[in-house]
């Protein structure tokens, strides 16, 4: 069963998006800003990330930069859901590594079609790179995950 992190400092929209998530069975984890998601993210492996951008104390930005930078969950797909209409926001989020932003107010379908793709590629993507793990060779390693970002970049709802 996927894990989810859904970050949004508004608990409304947690509860929203858990019902949604929960009826394809995934399992999800809340927290209410990136500070908070940032514990969670050391504490436990996640499949997925949902957050917002406007958060007290660390944003979804923010929040998005400090797990590119950390080797444990850099490579966990992150999608920003916001109600921000910003063009910048867009670039911002782009520019951090988000890999899909979805406008609110956003159909439970869209959502649920948007993380069922970043799943799958995920979960193939894995297969890929424990393959070159097993290999043992680094420069293949290398040239799998620059295939895999520019194969997410083509196939999902990118920015």
């Amino acid at each position: 069963m996927p894990k989810i992190l859904v970050v949004d400092d508004h608990s409304t929209s947690q509860r929203l998006m858990s019902f949604i998530l929960h009826q394809k069975q995934h399992s999800v984890v809340t927290a209410m800003n990136g500070r908070q998601a940032l514990e969670c993210l050391s504490d436990e492996p996640f499949d997925l990330v949902i957050t917002d951008i406007n958060m007290p104390e660390l944003n979804g930005i923010e929040l998005l930069k400090h797990m590119r930078k950390n080797t444990q969950y850099c490579m966990i797909p992150v999608i920003i859901l916001t109600g921000s209409v910003h063009d910048q926001d867009h670039i911002r989020a782009q520019e951090a590594g988000a890999i899909a932003f979805l406008t609110k107010p956003v159909g439970s379908e869209e959502i649920l079609a948007t993380v069922d793709q970043l799943l799958s590629v995920r979960s193939s993507n894995e297969s890929m790179i424990l393959g070159s793990h097993i290999n043992n060779n680094p420069e293949q390693e290398a040239d799998t995950l620059k295939f895999l970002k520019l194969r997410l970049k083509k196939n999902i709802h990118v920015i």
